[in-house]
């Protein structure tokens, strides 16, 4: 008998999975540490398991026990086992041999006692192979459980260093726009932009077409501003401007380009030094890079470099 009927409804409801994951891991602990509460525990399976092969279980514990604990193949060999030794006891019943009152534990091992030495050498073996299964299957859920709470802190102590170092980077992005603010006001007003030529190439061009725009540059002209504009379905997080002359001698690359809405368009622009150029026509292919690194033609554009005298 063990002293208190609470453990023993503990014990029960441990087997039947109704604890909460706290009661089950107190009671696990405490199994793996207390041989004798093992000792009990294990009665109280083997109690659990007559009441349910002799039909004593009330229907909500019935269902439990079919639900939860029967889903381990062990414990189901354990109820087979239990069934055996039923039809044996009742067997024996009808041939009207004695069978003292005792607990479903005691009739068990009474009905033991009474099987020849060797049947009883077996289910001995059996009994000690299903506490050390018992006993095995308690420590690997623990370290189961230690193993997962170990992982959970693993991945909170890497959310709270990528949550780190997101705000790192937005301190400095947001001390070098500072920066940036501060040498743009410390910069003299008397300061003069370079002098600059524009062009703007129209989009849908091709290598057939007959249009030709001109880029005039000033003798005091230091960079022409290309504006390329671009269909809507051109899409792309980057551009590249290859420039070179019309009989295909490289003049320049830019790579990195964004595209820009201009009114109701949008445009790809970038500077040439007008040192670069010198007077002829010059072929523009402008290709879009998709997000794997891959170039698409997006059109090629024609204009003219005319220089003035001074």
């Amino acid at each position: 008998m063990r002293s208190e009927r609470v453990d023993e409804l503990l014990l029960v409801r441990y087997l039947l999975g109704n604890l909460t994951e706290e009661e089950q891991v107190r009671v696990e602990d405490q199994a793996f540490d207390d041989r004798e509460y093992l000792n009990a525990l294990e009665a109280a399976e083997v109690d659990l398991i007559d009441a349910y092969v002799r039909g004593e279980l009330p229907r909500e514990q019935r269902s439990a026990f079919e639900s939860r604990f029967l889903v381990v193949p062990q414990r189901r060999r354990k109820v087979e086992f239990a069934r055996a030794l039923a039809q044996v006891t009742d067997e024996t019943k009808a041939a009207d041999l004695p069978v003292p009152p005792f607990s479903g534990w005691r009739a068990l091992v009474g009905a033991i006692r009474r099987w020849n030495p060797a049947l009883q050498f077996a289910t001995g073996m059996a009994v000690l192979l299903c506490a050390v299964g018992a006993l095995w299957l308690i420590g690997q859920n623990a370290a189961m459980r230690s193993q997962v709470a170990t992982a959970d802190a693993e991945r909170q102590r890497l959310d709270l260093q990528q949550q780190d170092l997101r705000r790192q980077l937005e301190q400095e992005r947001g001390l070098a726009e500072t920066l940036a603010a501060q040498v743009r006001k410390q910069q003299p007003s008397t300061t003069s932009n370079p002098a600059m030529a524009m062009l703007v190439l129209a989009a849908g061009l091709s290598r057939s077409g007959t249009q030709v725009e001109q880029l005039v540059l000033s003798p005091d002209a230091q960079v022409a501003h290309i504006d390329v504009q671009v269909e809507t379905r051109d899409d792309y997080p980057r551009f590249r401007a290859e420039l070179r002359t019309r009989s295909g001698d490289e003049v320049l690359t830019r790579g990195n380009l964004k595209r820009r809405q201009a009114g109701a368009g949008y445009s790809v622009s970038f500077d040439v030094p007008a040192s670069a150029l010198t007077q002829g026509e010059y072929e523009l292919a402008l290709k879009g890079v998709a997000t794997g690194g891959t170039a698409d033609d997006v059109g090629y554009y024609y204009f003219a470099v005319v220089r003035k005298r001074p």
